[in-house]
């Protein structure tokens, strides 16, 4: 299925400038296709003038492009608030709380209708157990730790049969499975959030999830690298895991997991880790960190933060999330999440950086195009 997807994209990015025909820069396939011989009296297009051409990202205002790199969040049932969102273009919409209304469908379906140029994503936190935004409306799922000594055929079709029903309703994006080990008596583990304590069969149980939300068109986020089990709650506190040098040999393993199979979207935490961050600068913040992480990703996968309007990113620092989000696409983040009524706080805020020229263009750019590719293929 990705396979046609990318050759189709390749073939629908060529560009055809003055005759000559050459694959998009942002395709995967940079290859010329044809360059046919210019005809008697025509002047000849240079190849490094083609691939200057301009792309509908980098057409993008400011206030647009600003609108494309923030994640929204708001309680399902804030309808305006949706709409808001949506007419100012965010990439995406993150419905919350535990009551969605039961006419939720043809909501979502008007706030598409409300966005003016782009549709936002719309997520909702899936994991099962205590963290499931929509079970009244698509039936309960047993908890992560429950689901863990399942089968990972049995896993993938529970996660395909539940993503086909978030398709129906109008949700596009869950922000599962959680690829956290489960360390005994820590804030995830009370919650029943992980799957295992084994760093290997928390892997593949993450890959089992993920493959069935794909098969339903539903894309998957994988959180929350570097790994927050054996973190306090970041919702209220800043929050410590152990050095870069133990993350490896345990934490980080179910990721690199994910990330063999093709994970399209990972989701930063909140925490703090020595040999990764500095002290007192969450990963989601940190430049070093979120190298690290894009060098394990390669180019094609979007990371996202976690709500930044949690006290580890924002109040812990002393931050409101508006300068929260700054910072971490200052890091080097494609999407910056915050959950807030006051979103276009949020919104003025990217765009001021980007107009003062404290955040970098091109790099958010190529966030957004990032993100559009990869919802491209849901």
């Amino acid at each position: 299925m990705r396979l046609r997807w990318l050759l189709a994209l390749a073939a629908a990015a060529a560009l055809v400038v003055g005759g000559v025909a050459i694959a998009s820069q942002s395709s995967p396939s940079a290859t010329v296709i044809a360059v046919p011989e210019a005809s008697a009296g025509e002047p000849e297009v240079e190849q490094a003038q083609v691939a200057q051409a301009p792309d509908a990202i980098s057409r993008l205002s400011d206030k647009k492009l600003a609108a494309r790199v923030i994640f929204g969040c708001v309680d399902s049932n804030n309808y305006s608030a949706q709409r808001g969102m949506a007419k100012r273009g965010f990439g995406g919409i993150v419905l919350l709380g535990a009551s969605p209304p039961s006419d939720l469908k043809s909501r979502l379906a008007s706030i598409q209708r409300a966005a003016k140029e782009h549709q936002p994503v719309i997520a909702s936190d899936e994991e099962g157990g205590v963290v499931q935004r929509l079970g009244s409306l698509l039936g309960d799922l047993p908890s992560a730790e429950t689901m863990g000594t399942w089968s990972d055929s049995r896993l993938r079709r529970t996660a395909a049969a539940y993503g086909a029903k978030m398709a129906r309703l109008g949700v596009g994006m869950s922000l599962a499975p959680v690829a956290d080990l489960r360390v005994p008596g820590s804030y995830l583990d009370r919650d029943n959030r992980a799957f295992s304590t084994d760093p290997a069969t928390v892997g593949r149980k993450v890959v089992a999830w993920s493959q069935g939300l794909q098969r339903a068109g539903v894309v998957p986020v994988v959180k929350h690298w570097p790994g927050h089990g054996h973190a306090a709650n970041t919702h209220v506190t800043a929050a410590t895991v152990p050095p870069l040098s133990q993350l490896r040999r345990a934490d980080l393993v179910p990721f690199g997991y994910a990330v063999d199979k093709g994970v399209d979207v990972v989701m930063v935490a909140h925490v703090q880790s020595k040999g990764l961050t500095r002290s007192g600068e969450p990963a989601t913040q940190s430049r070093k960190a979120m190298r690290k992480l894009r060098k394990q990703l390669g180019d094609d996968v979007v990371v996202v933060t976690d709500s930044l309007s949690m006290a580890a990113a924002s109040s812990a620092r002393g931050l409101s999330p508006a300068q929260a989000a700054v910072k971490s696409l200052k890091a080097g983040v494609d999407w910056a999440m915050v959950c807030s009524d006051n979103y276009s706080s949020v919104h003025a805020a990217v765009r001021s950086g980007l107009r003062s020229g404290s955040l970098d263009r091109e790099a958010l750019e190529a966030s957004a195009r990032r993100i559009d590719t990869v919802l491209a293929r849901s």
